[in-house]
């Protein structure tokens, strides 16, 4: 055999092999989907492959000019492929012996045209509690050369099953680019993925397992993509996994940038009905668009349908029923509007509860528009919540139950028909003396008597449980299904003790042990209120922080009293603070105002905090939570008149509002909004001290 009989027959003759080593032939390099369902079934990379939802090695590769053997490795499971070139960019894949099929390229940045029809609706919502598993690969990552991008995670936030933050789990992305990561749900729920500057929703069952891929060459740098393109954009993203169609077609559904929220709407609109029409305008324009992709793609899963239908409806409605926040002293809509709202959405459809963001939120507006008259305008604070009183009827259940012999039931059904008659004098604003003396007349001394039991603990933790009952009839008014008006229930007691910052007293415990019966949402508010306990049992790290606002009880004017709050600390730069242990937003703050406050520890400088609101209970321990305590930090709880002068003088429009006052006491021109960039406020707290 002479020479160049042997050169031909290694390079063209005798195949290759590569044990061990990152090389594939580059014609079968990719993603590969088979056509006859549309499905990725296949990725082939430079070190290796993904298949059946999970990573695998190249353990023996065979190959010669358009064929390729390769055996894949994962653990102690092996596969076996044999794949040929075909026609038109196809290829042949033949595993463990079998028959050889065809396979196309693929990506993820366009609708799969699904070839059959699938028809599977979402499962009847249950809560049951089992582990997500998403894996990933990034291909490409080594070429990301932008700084900013180069911060090499996968990121997963979603929602807890009663509305809560769930939290954020990060998983660092290997120098290969995979990943994986893996949390607990308790029932179908929305998660949303991010990495580089890439993001999309998918909607996950309890015991999945989805495998990602995504090509990092479709990462951009802010500026230069815009919100459109990152939001909406044509990205390389696939799934694997036996709900691959609903997550590939749900992701490629573009965002309805165009609907507005409440506060763009409400810039706009100068009447409920006008309000109403913007956002029906915006919601139309999105079912047109709807309407036109499903046109174009008919065998988009029904599942993709029900889920992309139901999250634009509820955004549609959320945002009508958060426009009860701009109602002010109206306090209702036109009659028209909740008809139409009425007609439009339902308050009991479970399964929108869980796979629609939107819905908690519609329901939670709607039940507590329909429970508005419990609460009423209120000058220089908004609308506040008003309870009936609850008192008399503590008092009969305690005394049912053994407590408070030395009463009769007579006296209280006496006091209680008093107090109704002041209670209907005092929302009549009634200024005669003499018409509350008429009332109580011969009856004082009992009166005031039973009025000496409100302050006991057991009578305020029985006014609690009791108005809660009450909250919890709306529930049972408005609400059919059982497991929505149980995740209702669960969700009033979540919002309440994060409202009230503390634990469950047993007497609220139990009524909530007698409405919840499923036991993770049981559960769930028992670890909670074990959170909130926890909290109440922390030791002020500073007690001093907190003052005694009763030496100020004598001063009755804003004047004198601002005067006598700043008065021990000028010479400082003050940042002001006012906030409730009821609001959210400000609790959210809070948070952020720790590490703000040692930059200063050794300056003169002083950390104010005004409550607004807020139950001594509750004030304490928020205060604990955040550890915002130290000799450069004053808390004050005002009673309520005094408070109600300080926001008036200080001209608080919302919660939380922020000031600087000088070194000499005057509240500066210096803006401060938000310190979610905890630098700007540092720099507006240098440039004040700065200042001579």
């Amino acid at each position: 055999m002479n020479y160049l009989k042997l050169v031909f027959l290694v390079l063209f003759v005798i195949p290759s092999v590569v044990v061990g080593q990152k090389v594939v032939n580059s014609n079968f390099l990719g993603n590969w989907a088979n056509p006859g369902t549309g499905a990725w079934e296949y990725g082939f990379y430079e070190d290796g492959a993904v298949a059946f939802s999970d990573f695998w090695k190249y353990k023996r590769v065979e190959y010669g000019k358009k064929r390729m053997e390769v055996v894949l490795e994962n653990g102690n499971q092996t596969i076996a492929l044999k794949i040929k070139q075909g026609k038109n960019g196809n290829i042949f894949i033949a595993r463990d012996g079998a028959k050889g099929e065809v396979f196309r390229p693929c990506d993820g940045k366009n609708f799969v045209a699904w070839v059959g029809v699938d028809t599977v609706s979402f499962s009847k919502p249950l809560v049951t509690t089992d582990t997500v598993t998403i894996r990933g690969y990034i291909r490409n990552l080594d070429k990301v050369t932008n700084p900013v991008l180069r911060g090499y995670t996968f990121t997963c936030s979603y929602n807890g099953l009663l509305g809560e933050d769930g939290g954020e789990i990060v998983a660092p992305i290997d120098s290969s680019g995979r990943f994986t990561l893996r949390f607990a749900v308790s029932a179908p729920r929305q998660v949303g993925l991010a990495w580089g500057r890439m993001w999309k929703n998918i909607i996950v069952e309890p015991g999945e397992t989805v495998l990602l891929y995504a090509d990092a060459s479709d990462w951009k740098a802010v500026p230069n993509v815009s919100k459109e393109e990152m939001i909406n954009g044509k990205k390389d993203v696939l799934f694997m996994g036996k709900n691959a169609r609903f997550h590939q077609e749900y992701t490629c559904f573009p965002y309805p940038l165009w609907m507005r929220d409440m506060y763009e709407l409400r810039e706009i609109a100068r009447s409920d009905m006008e309000f109403l029409r913007l956002a029906e305008s915006d919601y139309l324009k999105s079912v047109a668009c709807f309407d036109s992709i499903c046109g174009k793609y008919p065998n988009l899963s029904k599942r993709c349908r029900e889920a992309i239908e139901n999250e634009w409806k509820y955004y549609f409605a959320a945002t009508l029923m958060q426009n009860r926040f701009n109602l002010g002293r109206r306090q209702r809509f036109e009659p028209e509007y909740m008809e139409y709202v009425n007609t439009h959405f339902s308050v009991n459809e479970p399964l929108c509860y869980f796979i629609t963001q939107r819905y908690s939120t519609f329901l939670r507006d709607y039940t507590g528009y329909v429970d508005h008259q419990k609460f009423r305008y209120v000058e220089g604070m908004g609308m506040a919540y008003i309870p009936d009183d609850r008192f008399y009827e503590a008092l009969r259940r305690l005394k049912e139950g053994g407590r408070f012999e030395e009463l009769t039931t007579e006296d209280i059904a006496t006091c209680e028909n008093i107090n109704r008659k002041i209670l209907d004098l005092s929302r009549q604003q009634t200024a005669d003396t003499n018409a509350f003396q008429a009332v109580i007349a011969g009856n004082s001394m009992l009166y005031g008597k039973l009025n000496a039991y409100r302050s006991m603990p057991e009578v305020r933790e029985q006014e609690e449980v009791i108005t809660r009952e009450y909250e919890l009839l709306l529930y049972d008014t408005l609400v059919s299904d059982l497991l929505l008006k149980e995740l209702c229930y669960a969700q009033l007691f979540m919002t309440g003790m994060e409202y009230d910052h503390k634990p469950l007293l047993p007497g609220m415990m139990k009524l909530a042990d007698a409405r919840i019966s499923n036991p993770i949402l049981n559960r769930k508010v028992k670890e909670t209120s074990a959170v909130y306990q926890k909290i109440a049992s922390k030791k002020l790290a500073y007690e001093a922080s907190l003052i005694d606002v009763g030496q100020f009880s004598h001063i009755s004017d804003a004047d004198s009293l601002w005067q006598a709050l700043i008065e021990p600390y000028r010479g400082n730069v003050i940042l002001l603070d006012f906030w409730g242990s009821w609001c959210e937003p400000c609790k959210n703050m809070l948070a952020l105002m720790g590490d703000i406050e040692k930059v200063f520890e050794n300056e003169k400088v002083v950390f104010m905090y005004f409550a607004y609101s807020s139950p001594e209970e509750a004030w304490k321990n928020v205060i604990k939570e955040f550890d915002l305590t130290g000799k450069n930090i004053v808390h004050y709880n005002l009673p309520p008149l005094q408070q109600q002068m300080i926001i008036e003088k200080m001209e608080v429009r919302g919660y939380p509002t922020y000031k600087i006052i000088d070194k000499a006491g005057n509240v500066t021109s210096r803006v401060l909004r938000y310190p979610l960039r905890p630098q700007s406020v540092i720099n507006e707290i240098k440039a004040e001290l700065e200042r001579e």
